[in-house]
Order: C-alpha cells, then sequence, then structure tokens
C-alpha cells in the first residue's frame, strides 16, 4: 500500500517536472511555436474540406489549393473588413479624443466634490490622447511582423496538408500502434476539428450581434466592434469584457451614460446566452473544462506565447485534454482538467477481445476471472 502511494507520488512529481521543462522550452522558442500552434489549429479545422475535395478524386496539390483558397478568402474579407473599420476609426479619432476628455474632466470635478483628491488628480493626469497615439503606433510598428507570420502560417499549412493523407499510417507503421490507439487518434482529430468549428461559429455568432447591436445603438463602426468581439471570443472569461469596453466608451462619451448601459446591458446579454447557453450544449460535456483550469490556462498561455497564446489558450487546453484522456498513461491528468465522458465510454467501440489483449496480465487476469464458463468459452 505504502508502496504504490509512493510510486504515485513519485509519478506525479516527474510530470510536473517534464511540464516545467517543456513550459520553459516553450516560453524560449515562443516566437517559432506561437505560429505553429496557429498553423496546426487552422489545418486540423480546414482538415475535413481537404479530404471532402480529396475524395472527389482531385490531386493533393489541387486540394490544398482549394483548401488554401477558402482560408485565403475568409482572412481577406476579415482583414478588408477590418481595414474600413480601422479607416474610418481614425478619421474620428480626434473627435472620440474630445469626447473622452470632456468625460474625463467632468468624473475628475465629480471626485473633487466627493472629496476624492488622490483619486481626481490621478484622473486627470492621465493623458488619453498620448495613450491613444501609442496605441495607434505600436498598432501600425506591427503590421509587417503580422504579415510575415501570417505568410510563414500559410507556409506550414501547406506542407501540413501534405502529409494528412500520409501522417497516421507513418505513426501506426514507426510507432507500432495497435487498433484501438489509431481509432483513438482518429476520435481526438474529430473532436477538435468539432471543438474549432463550434468555436468559430460561436465567435462568428457573438461578433455579429455586437455588430448589429453597436449599429442599432447608434455606435460609430459597429463593424469593427464585431470583428473585435469574434476575435476576443475565444479568450475565456475576460474576452468578452474587453472587447465590451471600447463601445461602451464611445457610447458614454457621445451619447451619454443611458445609451452605453444599452450597450453594455445588450453585449452582455449577446455574451451570455451565446458563451454559457448555446456553446456548452454544442460542444457537449466531453468537450469542457474546469471553469478554473480555463482561467489558468489563459494566464498560462498568455505568459508562454503572448497575446497568440491567450487567444488559443482554450483550444491549446482543450487538445491536450482529448490528447491526455486517449492515452493511457496519462488519463488521470485529463480527470483533472474537468468534467469527461464516464470511462466505460472510452473503449465502447473496441471488441472485448482486443480491450482484454491490451490490458495489463493483472488486469486482464481479474477480467478473464469474473466471465462465466459460457462466455469464457
Amino acid at each position: 500500500m505504502a508502496s504504490n502511494e509512493i510510486g504515485k507520488g513519485a509519478r506525479a512529481f516527474v510530470v510536473l517536472a517534464s511540464v516545467a521543462i517543456v513550459a520553459g522550452a516553450i516560453k524560449l522558442a515562443a516566437a517559432f511555436i506561437a505560429p505553429l500552434l496557429v498553423a496546426c489549429c487552422i489545418a486540423i479545422a480546414v482538415q475535413p474540406i481537404f479530404r471532402r475535395v480529396h475524395t472527389s478524386r482531385i490531386p493533393d496539390v489541387g486540394a490544398i489549393v482549394i483548401s488554401l483558397l477558402v482560408v485565403i478568402g475568409l482572412l481577406a474579407v476579415v482583414g478588408g473588413l477590418l481595414v474600413v473599420a480601422l479607416a474610418n476609426l481614425s478619421g474620428s479619432a480626434a473627435q472620440y479624443v474630445a469626447s473622452l476628455h470632456q468625460v474625463q474632466v467632468q468624473a475628475t470635478l465629480w471626485l473633487e466634490a466627493h472629496h476624492q483628491h488622490a483619486l481626481a488628480q490621478s484622473l486627470y493626469g492621465s493623458r488619453i490622447d498620448t495613450l491613444l497615439q501609442e496605441a495607434t503606433t505600436s498598432v501600425m510598428l506591427g503590421v509587417p511582423a503580422v504579415l510575415s507570420t501570417l505568410l510563414t502560417v500559410l507556409l506550414l499549412i501547406v506542407f501540413m496538408l501534405l502529409e494528412v493523407t500520409s501522417l497516421p499510417k507513418r505513426f501506426r507503421a514507426a510507432l507500432g500502434w495497435s487498433t484501438t490507439t489509431f481509432s483513438d487518434f482518429s476520435r481526438t482529430m474529430s473532436e477538435i476539428q468539432r471543438y474549432l468549428s463550434v468555436k468559430t461559429a460561436t465567435s462568428a455568432g457573438t461578433g455579429l450581434c455586437a455588430g448589429l447591436w453597436c449599429a442599432a445603438c447608434g455606435v460609430p463602426n459597429p463593424a469593427l466592434w464585431g470583428l473585435v468581439t469574434f476575435a476576443l471570443h475565444y479568450i475565456p472569461t475576460v474576452g468578452s469584457l474587453v472587447a465590451a469596453m471600447p463601445p461602451v466608451l464611445i457610447a458614454l462619451s457621445t451619447f451619454g451614460v443611458g445609451r452605453a448601459l444599452m450597450v453594455a446591458e445588450g453585449l452582455a446579454v449577446a455574451s451570455t446566452v451565446i458563451g454559457n447557453i448555446i456553446e456548452p450544449n454544442a460542444l457537449g460535456r466531453s468537450l469542457s473544462v474546469s471553469p478554473l483550469i480555463v482561467l489558468l490556462s489563459m494566464f498560462a498561455w498568455g505568459w508562454l506565447l503572448g497575446p497568440i497564446g491567450a487567444l488559443l489558450s482554450v483550444p491549446l487546453t482543450l487538445i491536450a485534454k482529448i490528447v491526455l484522456w486517449n492515452t493511457n498513461d496519462l488519463h488521470w491528468v485529463a480527470v483533472l482538467l474537468g468534467p469527461t465522458p464516464p470511462a466505460s465510454s472510452r473503449n465502447s467501440d473496441v471488441s472485448p477481445a482486443t480491450r482484454d489483449s491490451l490490458l495489463p496480465a493483472s488486469r486482464a487476469g481479474q477480467v478473464a476471472s469474473t466471465k462465466t464458463p459460457r462466455e469464457a468459452m
């Protein structure tokens, strides 16, 4: 009994040490790993398109070109809308700065009237125009890096799609995968694809609702706020809050407190209904993680990979959970990450003979001893 407990403790310690080593390596190689992870997520998401085109007797090159055209078309639509929205925003930036400065002065006077002199001086000392100018400069300086990363991602997607048909077979031959392991790998890929498709659909729905609600409330540049909401919906917990702040502030500076509260309420309702009701029901219990793990994963991946890590924190954590769930030695880690399917459903599609052949000798003997004489024959 004691030896088993010591063995479990040592195994947990080894796992934690391995995680720390891998995290340090990811932190050092973040500039290379971040585009690679983005490319992996996109390649997994477009793999069904590639397979469907490939089964239509179209060569691999043609299937890759069609898949890339789909990805590039979506990126072009999103990029075009973003450029137009940013152009409109830059034209109205001076007006927004003046309105926000007026709100800042009124808030300072209110704090002074209520004897909050320290807060009033701190608020009045903050320069909103300087902050906006610095943010605009950083965005403009980051455009070349974003374009270079985008080209790298597209190139990685091409080579990943070239390996789609042969890579699983090579894994099976090189690593000696059994039929059960190979089926687990296929199920893992399908679950990841389902999550990415559902998450993208719900993010698009949230962004569409946010853009339409901003347009209905008269907030300028509703397309921009819809795109921001679409992107930040991938970030758990704080993503929707951060996405709602700019349109609420603009409504506050332009129309007053009443309109700002109306904008905030509409965005909160859309985010709550889609994020807490529709999305969990569409994903199911097997594709969920603990809320605490979601929050911790956002900070962990954000620290390791920067904004891209925070944006992909839930997809990456869920992919890790699915892989761990389908790995015998690390199955217990997946259980700790959150709700999981019943243990009996893991190998439900495997025949009893195959399942018994994969069990350890002691476990197989226990299973065999529980069978009736008729079942044993």
